[in-house]
């Protein structure tokens, strides 16, 4: 993998393609309105038929389902300072289950100040959604999320910069309307304090090598028996889009240490690879993510998510396009050790996706597409968690690159 980013950016030199990405992100936007800059866009998705609307194992219910959803980029100059973010909110449609209508939202807010060397920031997003929280719940349960991060951008030298920050972050499940919400609630409501560095060093104009380091301490309301400090290192690249292969690769370690011993630690690796390569008309995307996520059951804590996915994208014509992926995702379990002594081994479940769609383009910012994606999922707890099903559906975006 490596031998291959090195040979996708062209090496340093008098040679070197100047970089034709603005300076100034508010560049990009589409619109202005006094010192505003916007870029709206709409998106209308899965309009169609879900036949398994609960990941039901014995007795899936069918509806006719839709989401539809606004959203803004938006930038605005003060003085030297820039504010960027987004706003989006989406509502989700089902005919017959109305229960399992909502409507979300996920925002975010930037400040930064250029300086002379350093360019101290300070940003924050909040999200209020009722939806499936990973891949482990399989009912749509409102959750909370707030964040909050102060920190600054470091030139060293003019290839090398120095990110350091830390951050405030809070989760929590709240909804009346769902029996499982009180158990999310008592075993994964949490406050977590975050410290991040991030040193980058750019490689070519297209190439950035990248070293991310993380600590994190998360705290729980309800059950301090899940307490737990983790530290992450992660080095790899960033490729800009102009690149032959574009995306970023991250590779490294966690150290994931809780606080009671009862709770086993994981020290092992950790991924998150979302890289893509194209070649003519055909564009090839693949996604790996490793990484420790926290389980609502009480016996078995937290579990090791192995996420892979490969997208192809073929152009048919300048308009047309065909789009076929696939997935698999493996959550292995860890269990406290009084769970290990009581009982036969840690859960295993295995996700498995595979999907595909037709698409057409009208212009830069326009998409028409129907897709469908066949999901099923086993696992050696078979009365809690074998499903399967199918979703088809139509969708239009607006506003958006395609």
């Amino acid at each position: 993998m490596l031998l291959l980013i090195a040979a996708a950016a062209p090496p340093a030199s008098a040679q070197d393609p100047p970089d034709s990405s603005p300076r100034d992100p508010a560049e990009t936007a589409r619109f202005r309105l006094g010192p505003l800059r916007f870029t709206p866009s709409i998106t209308l998705t899965d309009v169609g038929v879900d036949t398994n609307v609960f990941n039901d194992a014995t007795n899936p219910k069918q509806d006719t389902v839709g989401a539809l959803g606004p959203a803004a980029d938006i930038w605005m100059h003060a003085g030297r300072s820039l504010f960027s973010g987004k706003a989006s909110v989406q509502y989700l449609y089902f005919d017959k289950f109305k229960n399992e209508r909502a409507w979300n939202t996920i925002d975010r807010l930037r400040w930064e100040v250029p300086l002379s060397r350093f360019t101290p920031f300070v940003q924050g997003s909040y999200v209020n959604a009722k939806t499936r929280s990973g891949y482990e719940i399989d009912s749509r349960v409102r959750q909370m999320e707030q964040n909050v991060e102060l920190g600054t951008d470091v030139a060293l030298t003019g290839q090398v910069h120095l990110v350091l920050s830390g951050a405030r972050m809070r989760s929590a499940f709240d909804d009346p309307d769902s029996p499982l919400a009180d158990v999310l609630a008592a075993n994964l409501n949490r406050w977590a304090n975050l410290e991040r560095m991030q040193l980058r060093y750019r490689l070519t104009t297209l190439t950035t090598f990248l070293i991310n380091a993380e600590a994190i301490q998360d705290r729980f309301d309800g059950e301090a028996l899940r307490d737990t400090n983790s530290i992450s290192v992660m080095p790899g690249f960033e490729m800009k889009p102009s690149a032959l292969v574009s995306g970023r690769v991250l590779v490294g370690v966690r150290v994931f240490e809780p606080l009671r011993t009862i709770i086993p630690a994981y020290r092992g690796p950790v991924a998150s690879v979302d890289a893509t390569y194209v070649v003519r008309a055909t564009r090839l995307t693949a996604r790996v993510a490793r990484d420790v996520n926290y389980s609502y059951q009480a016996d078995q804590p937290y579990y090791a998510l192995t996420d892979v996915g490969l997208v192809v994208t073929q152009r048919l014509t300048y308009s047309w396009d065909v789009v076929v992926r696939g997935a698999q995702q493996l959550l292995d379990y860890t269990a406290t050790r009084t769970a290990v002594k009581a009982s036969a081994d840690p859960q295993l479940d295995t996700i498995r996706q595979y999907g595909g769609g037709i698409g057409y383009r009208l212009g830069q910012t326009f998409r028409l597409g129907i897709d469908g994606t066949y999901f099923r999922r086993r696992s050696s707890n078979v009365a809690l968690r074998d499903f399967e099903g199918l979703r088809v559906g139509a969708s239009v975006t607006y506003g958006l690159p395609q």
